[in-house]
């Protein structure tokens, strides 16, 4: 990675959002406002929009901090650009990966939304918005 590409954030162009349908209730036609990354296997099948394209780049950088002690960087590329659901199994294998090299419990992370920005050299930088 260059200098000119490892830059900060600077303008949000998007808010990704996870909308999954609640199933718990019998006729209840509720919306649960994010989805569980250790559950997203599980609950993918509830996404809302799950197959609408969310980003048409080709290249995505995903930062990753929060709840891990060492923030990280995993480059994402795609033909075809990136699904909600797309983006959902990529972060969630991240997830899984780092949880098991770091010995973190994921299972009460939530996924709220993604936080799409455009850096000065025109990469997009996605950023999670995670709750316990």
């Amino acid at each position: 990675m260059t200098a000119e590409e490892n830059q900060s954030p600077r303008n949000l162009v998007n808010i990704i959002t996870f909308n999954v349908r609640a199933t718990k209730t019998v006729g209840d036609e509720g919306i649960i406002p994010w989805i569980n990354i250790a559950r997203a296997n599980e609950e993918i099948l509830n996404l809302v929009d799950a197959n609408e394209t969310v980003i048409k780049e080709q290249t995505v950088v995903i930062s990753i901090d929060y709840p891990f002690e060492n923030r990280g960087t995993y480059w994402l590329t795609s033909d075809i650009g990136y699904t909600r659901a797309g983006l959902l199994i990529a972060i969630r294998d991240i997830f899984l990966e780092l949880s098991k090299k770091q010995g973190i419990n994921i299972d009460a992370l939530d996924l709220v939304a993604l936080d799409v920005y455009k850096t000065d050299s025109g990469m997009l930088e996605v950023t999670l918005d995670i709750d316990l």
